[in-house]
C-alpha cells in the first residue's frame, strides 16, 4: 500500500483572518494541515498554518480534563457570578449569537476586545453619520484615495492591491492617486509609490488638520503658515486635489487612533466630507472587521438594539459596560489566532480558544476549532455591509465556539 498522501486543494477560499476576508485564496489540505499556495499574505499563511491539533487538552484550574468536565466547571463559575463579562476576540456570527445568549441568561455584559476602538466610530455614526463606501465602489470607481494614518497594511495586508491597484474595473477610472497622512507604509506595494504623495502630521492632530481644510474649502483665510504642522500651501494642494476628484475617498482604521477623543478627530474628518459632497461626491472608509470585531458589532445590534458594550444585569439589555471593580467572572473567546489572549486579573475565567494558546493561569481552558478552516461560518467584511461564507476545509474533533458556548449555556440552564 502506497504511503503518498495526496493533497486537497480548494480554489477561492475566504480567508477570515483579517476584515478583507479576501475570498480569492488557494490552500492546500494534506492530513489536516493547510498550506496558503496563492493568493494570500503573510497573516494568512501563518494563520492557516497553524494546525488545529485534535489533541488540544481542556484544561481546569490547571489540569487536563475532558471535554464535559470543563464545560461543567464553567457552567459552575458562571452561575456564582453575579456581574461576568462576557467577550469576544474573534468568533464568527453563529458563535457571537450564543454568546449574546449566555450573558444575558447570566445577567451580564457582552463585548467585544475591540470596543475602544469600535467605539471611536460608533459615536460619529451615532452623533452625526457619514457618507460611506464599499470596497467594491473603491475598486471600481475611486480614482482618489487619502488615507488618515498608516496602519492599513499591517491590519488589512491585501487592501491596496484588492481594492486600488491595477487591474479590470467595471467603469472607467483614469489615473489613481494615493496620499498618505502619515508615513508611506514599507511595505506598499511597489506599482504604487509612483502615484503616492505624503504628509508629515501626528494623527493626534488630525482634529485641527481637517477644520482647516473645512475652512479653507469655505473660503475663509488661515491666518496661520501651518496647520498641525502642515504649511498652508500643502493642504490648499491636497483640497484642490481632493475637488479635482471624479470618485474621492478618505479611509481610516480606528484602532490606529489610539488617543484621546480620537472620536472628534473622525467626526472632524467626516463633517469635511460632507462639506465636499456639496460639490463633489467624496465618502468615507472607516476600515474594521479585526478579529471579527464588525461581526460581532453587527450581531449584538440585530439582538439587543445596541452594538458591542452591552449589560444585562438590569434584566434587560443596556448600553454600557459594568465597571471593572463590578466584574467577579470572565469568558473570552479567540477562535481565529491563538496570539489574541485575555486580559490578566485576579477573577475566574474562561477562554476559548485556539489550539496552541497559551492562556495561563485561566480557572477554564477549552480548545476550539477555526471557522473557514475546520467549520462553516460567516462574518462580516471590513467595510460593514457583506457577510461572507466561510467554507469547511478539514474537519477537526473540537468543538466550533459556538458548540462549545451553546453546551456552557445549557449546562447553565439545567437545575442544580
Amino acid at each position: 500500500m502506497s504511503d503518498i498522501v495526496r493533497a486537497q486543494e480548494f480554489d477561492n477560499v475566504p480567508c477570515p483572518f483579517c476584515g478583507l476576508l479576501c475570498d480569492d485564496v488557494r490552500v492546500t489540505m494534506t492530513k489536516g494541515a493547510a498550506t496558503v499556495i496563492a493568493n494570500g499574505c503573510a497573516k494568512s499563511r501563518v494563520l492557516f498554518a497553524a494546525n488545529a491539533n485534535d489533541a488540544a487538552i481542556a484544561l481546569a484550574d490547571g489540569k487536563p480534563v475532558d471535554l464535559a468536565t470543563a464545560i461543567g466547571r464553567a457552567a459552575q463559575i458562571l452561575r456564582a457570578a453575579r456581574q461576568p463579562l462576557l467577550i469576544s476576540a474573534g468568533t464568527d456570527v453563529a458563535g457571537m449569537r450564543v454568546l449574546i445568549e449566555l450573558a444575558e441568561r447570566c445577567g451580564g455584559s457582552v463585548d467585544h476586545a475591540n470596543g475602544d476602538a469600535l467605539f471611536r466610530n460608533l459615536r460619529v455614526l451615532q452623533n452625526t453619520g457619514w457618507i460611506s463606501t464599499t470596497l467594491a465602489e473603491i475598486r471600481n470607481r475611486a480614482d482618489l484615495l487619502v488615507v488618515a494614518g498608516t496602519g492599513i497594511t499591517g491590519r488589512f495586508p491585501r487592501f491596496f492591491e484588492r481594492c486600488f491597484g491595477n487591474f479590470e474595473t467595471l467603469f472607467e477610472v483614469g489615473a489613481r492617486e494615493l496620499w498618505f497622512l502619515g508615513d508611506v507604509p514599507d511595505d506598499l506595494p511597489a506599482a504604487l509609490r509612483s502615484r503616492t504623495r505624503s504628509l508629515a502630521i501626528d494623527p493626534s492632530r488630525f482634529t485641527e488638520f481637517f477644520a482647516a481644510l473645512r475652512a479653507l474649502f469655505s473660503a475663509h483665510v488661515l491666518k496661520e503658515k501651518a496647520v498641525a504642522g502642515v504649511p498652508i500651501g500643502n493642504l490648499s494642494e491636497l483640497l484642490e486635489r481632493m475637488r479635482a476628484a471624479r470618485y474621492g475617498v478618505l479611509a481610516w482604521t480606528a484602532a490606529d487612533l489610539a488617543f484621546p477623543h480620537a472620536d472628534l478627530a473622525i467626526q472632524s474628518m467626516c463633517e469635511f466630507v460632507k462639506a465636499l459632497n456639496s460639490e463633489k461626491r467624496f465618502s468615507v472608509l472607516p476600515l474594521g472587521g479585526s478579529d471579527a470585531d464588525l461581526t460581532a458589532q453587527q450581531v449584538t445590534t440585530w439582538q439587543t438594539g445596541f452594538p458591542v458594550r452591552v449589560n444585562f444585569n438590569g434584566g434587560a439589555p443596556a448600553q454600557g459596560a459594568a465597571r471593572r471593580d463590578e466584574v467577579d467572572a470572565m469568558l473570552f473567546v479567540s477562535a481565529l489566532d491563538a496570539g489574541r489572549t485575555p486580559p490578566s486579573g485576579n477573577i475566574p475565567s474562561i477562554v476559548l480558544g485556539r489550539a496552541g494558546m497559551r492562556a495561563e493561569g485561566c480557572s477554564v481552558f477549552i480548545p476550539v476549532s477555526v471557522p473557514g478552516l475546520h467549520h462553516a461560518g460567516h462574518l462580516y467584511r471590513a467595510d460593514n455591509v457583506v457577510a461572507i461564507h466561510l467554507r469547511k476545509l478539514a474537519g477537526s474533533a473540537l468543538p466550533s465556539a459556538a458548540q462549545a458556548l451553546q453546551r456552557i449555556l445549557d449546562t447553565v440552564r439545567e437545575p442544580h
